[in-house]
């Protein structure tokens, strides 16, 4: 191995954070890496310029971040600014910014209802994206409405290269021109696609569909990574073996599908609902992605929060009417007062708890109280079975 007269530096791609534990994440791959202290300490030193001493034990950690393209060797010390500092316990990993309730579409599914053409100001993101950061935030989840009817979105985006996390842009993907995607400095882009032409466009209208297809090439044109997020409803239900071969021929990495909540405007649409029985065969149709989580003994939630075009922060965008606080207390402050359900509090009796955790607490609400299980979760682990 090269170490005399060699420096080590951090893939500019990668960082280093101190959550319940210390980590090195790759905002690229959405990849998190649990370190020893001593590892820990090793790549601090190398972040500051520094050349640690190498001892013969150390060389195979080295030899696999190199490998990994976590590392790079540097013939010159290179500094970065790095600001790690323990998190909060739990840690603040996923933070929902819904900046905007303005939407150029009307979804018949949309949980959010009509909005209130409510702006998140710039004056309050700038100050909340700072906070995420320190408190050692992962992944920045920017939404709406559409994100890019926010009247500042675009000095939103310039802002985000300054920051050592993961920002994932959630869209309709109908505003995505060539010229959008290629200014973009997201990592990620979420498109909704709620089936073939036919099912999705009985959620979101004529002409829909065609102008997603195209945002995914625009997107995968320039290298930003595109996930694909499903819901199920009544009218796609026969279609998910043909969307199944489009996501695969689109070389789709990631496809989240679930099942829409009854709120908003699917309330006045429960013609779209679907059954637990019936949706929850669909549900195996997903894969790729996940999240980073440390908690397993809690309900969802256990490392999200979401703010709201208000400045209220929620557990998730469907709690928008049990705000925790505001943003003018700070995130930190109301992070750490938010409720959690731990999971020998819920009514759940299975061996599966510890890996679906309960499923969807708001569904679970739906369904009877914050503690029920979520019936979705249950049929499709076949815990319950058709006509129970």
């Amino acid at each position: 191995m090269l170490t005399p007269n060699r420096y080590f530096t951090l893939s500019p791609h990668c960082t280093l954070k101190h959550l319940e534990e210390p980590y090195l994440y790759d905002l690229e791959k959405d990849n998190l890496y649990e370190l020893s202290t001593e590892a820990f300490q090793f790549l601090i030193q190398c972040s500051r310029g520094e050349a640690p001493e190498i001892k013969k034990e150390d060389e195979p950690f080295i030899a696999y971040c190199l490998s990994e393209n976590l590392i790079k060797v540097s013939e010159v010390p290179v500094k970065r600014e790095l600001k790690v500092q323990p998190s909060p316990i739990p840690s603040l990993r996923y933070l929902e910014l819904q900046i905007t309730d303005r939407c150029n579409l009307r979804c018949r599914h949309c949980y959010l209802g009509e909005g209130r053409h409510q702006d998140l100001p710039l004056e309050k993101i700038k100050p909340a994206l700072k906070e995420f950061a320190e408190i050692q935030g992962l992944r920045l989840l920017i939404s709406g409405g559409e994100p890019f009817l926010h009247p500042h979105f675009w000095e939103l985006n310039e802002l985000l290269r300054d920051y050592e996390f993961r920002s994932v842009l959630l869209s309709n993907g109908t505003l995505i021109t060539k010229e959008v995607a290629r200014t973009l400095r997201v990592h990620e882009v979420q498109l909704s696609l709620d089936g073939m032409e036919e099912g999705h466009e009985s959620l979101r209208g004529k002409g829909t569909f065609p102008r997603v297809i195209q945002a995914i090439d625009h997107l995968k044109d320039v290298s930003i990574r595109v996930s694909i997020a499903t819901m199920i409803h009544q009218k796609n239900l026969e279609e998910f073996e043909d969307l199944s071969n489009l996501i695969k021929t689109k070389e789709i990495e990631e496809w989240n599908v679930d099942v829409p909540c009854i709120a908003g405007r699917l309330a006045d649409n429960p013609d779209l609902w679907v059954k637990p029985e019936k949706a929850a065969p669909y549900l195996k149709y997903g894969f790729g992605g996940g999240v980073h989580e440390s908690e397993k003994n809690t309900a969802c939630g256990a490392h999200l929060c979401a703010i709201i075009p208000n400045g209220k922060i929620c557990k998730c965008g469907l709690f928008s009417d049990e705000p925790m606080g505001s943003l003018e207390e700070g995130l930190k402050v109301c992070w750490e007062r938010m409720p959690r359900i731990f999971l020998k509090e819920l009514t759940c009796e299975c061996p599966q708890l510890e890996e679906c955790r309960g499923g969807c607490r708001f569904r679970a609400k739906f369904f009877g109280t914050l503690y029920n299980p979520d019936p979705f979760q249950c049929y499709f682990r076949g815990i319950k079975k058709g006509g129970e």
